[in-house]
C-alpha cells in the first residue's frame, strides 16, 4: 500500500469513527509531524479530506459537517494574487 492510499484509509476511519490511532501509525511510518493542538490536527484532516482524489463523496461531506461544528472553514482557500 502507498502513502496516499494509507492516508486515506486512516482519514477515512477518522471521519467515521473519530479513530486517530491509524493517522498516528501513518504519522510515524511516514516521519510526518502531528500538530500538538489536538483542534488544528483534526480541522486539518477534515480540510484535507476534501482535496484527496480517492476518498468517497459521502465522507468528505461528513468531513465538511464536523469542520464547520468546530467552527473551521472546510476548504483551504487559495492564495490570491494582489492586485496593483
Amino acid at each position: 500500500m502507498n502513502y496516499a492510499e494509507e492516508r486515506d484509509k486512516a482519514f477515512i476511519e477518522f471521519v467515521k469513527n473519530d479513530d486517530l490511532k491509524p493517522w498516528a501509525k501513518v504519522c510515524k511510518k511516514h516521519g510526518i509531524t502531528r500538530p500538538a493542538s489536538w483542534k488544528a490536527e483534526r480541522a486539518g484532516i477534515y480540510k484535507a479530506v476534501q482535496y484527496c482524489t480517492n476518498i468517497p463523496e459521502d465522507v468528505k461531506v461528513l468531513a465538511m459537517q464536523k469542520c464547520l461544528k468546530m467552527g473551521f472553514n472546510p476548504l483551504i482557500k487559495p492564495i490570491e494574487e494582489s492586485e496593483e
